[in-house]
């Protein structure tokens, strides 16, 4: 019996064994693990007794998730999760994606696709309702995401949403991404990467189904058309509609934490240069994920004697990791290299932070090559970036990041990663929740699990140099509703309205699963701890929650100041996190989730 709120189905694919199966999702797990995230996370432990295999090895399972807010009435709610071994960090993966992809599992009945072995040959899946079918890709490979996702909608007639890669991804770029959409990525840990090792090109959901189940719907309809009148008048989210997160240049800028030149300074000269204002006139109407009424997509379009027609939508991470870490502030070059990225199928963010490392490297005689590695240079970054893709020359090296080029380089005092993961655009010794966030996050160096940058510029816990318990507190919080926006699953940018009362009513309308508030604080918790536990199995340890030295030693100028992370703050933030979580004083948690 089908489940109110869920498609229902787990698609289980063995690309090794050229098979596929649907098994009927248990109602006793929904309920405890939600969806999206949480479900992955459960099935994920499930699967792998042991975490040591190479996370490129065939049976490292790839699994999508979709959850109980896809696809329907909710705003805002048009993510996928995708979780795995991750082939740049070796530890836990998980990166989430926007677009259509997630909403048409739901559609087509599937709450889960679970992934497993190697094809022979290159390879799509194509989900068409019940019909699942594994299909020849020979042809496919070596194209470009945006071609590849442009003739598999010509092969497939009709309504349908596509994960695929693109050249990266199947080179094995330890930080390769998916997309979907166009311009939709699954960007960060190496998703892609774990495509091309299966030998898989591409997902294709194809449906006309649009009717979902749920418990309560004339409540949640209620509900909903309030959510749309509070999203109506919030200023942050309106913002999002006008600027999407394009509008976050300015800002970091202003306030001193723009990480630049390879995390040296955090204020880019001539910032407007490359902030939405210069690039308002190419902006070709509004863009969206699916059903999403915020619309923040950035969709732009150039043309340019130099580099030809430019299709692209603008983020604020994309423009740190090209403008601010390499100093690109050609405002048309800076496009073009963001569209040439996703296009490659390449997490933007590690892309940005390795090209800067490449030329720090460079500067300092580590890296010898043909080409003369400089700041603000298009060519060499375009050079370099091309010798990435292929793993061609110095390329194979940094394919692997920036933890593994720093080690192979004698470089790993300069290095700036948490657990091999490469940092978004913010600088924690300007923006001190980020000293939390970077250091436990459970991927790595990352702002959107803990989220300690929107505590900072909130005033949540105190102001953005605090570091005392009242804004750990503030993070935890925000780590736990985090998860739960990837479980049911929510963009992040709904921080601003739903929080834990909204999002109770909403899942118990749709599930009639009758959660009390405390209790989807706990289920938040404790799928924390359970991605701490496949962790520590993987081989993470306390001294892994922890700043690169840069961070300690090298002091940033701001306003006539200089801002440092201070040893003491960054290990009692940790201690304290640690003992409100229910781990140790090693980060071990005491009880198993």
């Amino acid at each position: 019996m089908k489940i109110p709120g869920y498609g229902g189905k787990i698609i289980k694919v063995n690309l090794t064994e050229k098979t596929a199966k649907i098994e009927e999702l248990n109602e006793k797990l929904a309920r405890e693990y939600i969806g999206g995230l949480g479900l992955a996370t459960y099935y994920f432990k499930k699967i792998h007794d042991d975490f040591k295999f190479n996370p490129l090895d065939p049976n490292n399972t790839l699994i999508i998730a979709s959850g109980p807010f896809n696809g329907g009435l909710i705003p805002m709610s048009t993510k996928a999760i995708l979780v795995f071994k991750s082939p740049l960090t070796s530890i836990f993966g998980a990166s989430v994606i926007g677009g259509s992809f997630g909403s048409y599992m739901k559609w087509a009945g599937a709450d889960l696709i679970i992934i497993k072995g190697k094809a022979s040959n290159p390879v799509y899946i194509l989900i068409d309702n019940e019909n699942i079918e594994i299909k020849d890709a020979t042809k496919l490979w070596g194209l470009g995401a945006f071609e590849t996702e442009k003739t598999l909608k010509e092969q497939v007639k009709g309504n349908t949403s596509i994960l695929t890669i693109g050249p990266a991804g199947e080179k094995l770029v330890k930080f390769a991404c998916v997309n979907n959409d166009y311009w939709r990525q699954a960007g960060r840990t190496g998703g892609g990467a774990i495509f091309g090792s299966k030998n898989l090109k591409a997902i294709v959901i194809k449906t006309d189904r649009r009717q979902l189940k749920y418990y309560d719907l004339e409540k949640l309809k209620e509900l909903t058309k309030n959510l749309y009148e509070l999203m109506k008048k919030h200023k942050s989210i309106q913002s999002y509609a006008l600027r999407g997160t394009m509008g976050a240049v300015e800002v970091a800028n202003v306030l001193g934490f723009f990480p630049t030149r390879y995390w040296s300074k955090v204020q880019l000269d001539s910032y407007e240069k490359v902030s939405w204002d210069a690039y308002k006139k190419y902006r070709k109407g509004k863009m969206t994920c699916i059903g999403c009424p915020v619309a923040c997509h950035q969709y732009v379009e150039i043309n340019h004697p130099k580099y030809g027609q430019i299709k692209v939508s603008l983020e604020y991470e994309n423009t740190f990791a090209i403008a601010g870490l390499c100093e690109i502030t050609d405002t048309i070059a800076m496009a073009y290299l963001n569209m040439l990225i996703d296009d490659y199928g390449l997490d933007t963010i590690s892309t940005g932070n390795v090209i800067a490392f490449a030329i720090e490297a460079y500067k300092r005689g580590k890296i010898k090559c043909e080409k003369t590695l400089e700041y603000g240079d298009v060519n060499s970054f375009i050079w370099l970036l091309n010798k990435i893709v292929k793993r061609e020359g110095i390329g194979d090296l940094l394919a692997e990041g920036v933890a593994k080029t720093s080690e192979k380089l004698g470089l790993k005092d300069m290095a700036i990663h948490v657990k091999g993961l490469e940092p978004p655009g913010y600088d924690p010794r300007t923006l001190k929740g980020m000293i939390l966030s970077y250091a436990v996050s459970f991927r790595g160096a990352c702002h959107l699990r803990l989220m300690g940058y929107h505590a900072d510029l909130m005033g949540l816990g105190g102001d953005r140099y605090s570091t005392g318990e009242e804004k750990v507190d503030a993070i935890i919080d925000l780590e736990n509703k985090g998860i739960l926006y990837d479980s049911l699953p929510i963009c992040k940018f709904g921080r601003y309205i739903y929080d834990w009362e909204i999002m109770t009513k909403l899942l118990n309308a749709a599930t009639g699963f009758n959660y009390e508030v405390n209790e989807l604080k706990q289920i938040a918790s404790n799928i924390v701890t359970m991605i701490r536990v496949i962790n520590i199995k993987m081989g993470v340890k306390k001294e892994d929650d922890y700043l690169p030295p840069r961070f300690l030693n090298e002091e940033v100028d701001y306003k006539q100041k200089k801002h440092i992370v201070k040893q003491g703050e960054m290990e009692q933030m940790i201690k304290t996190y640690y003992r409100k979580r229910g781990w140790n004083e090693n980060g071990v948690p005491k009880k198993k989730p």
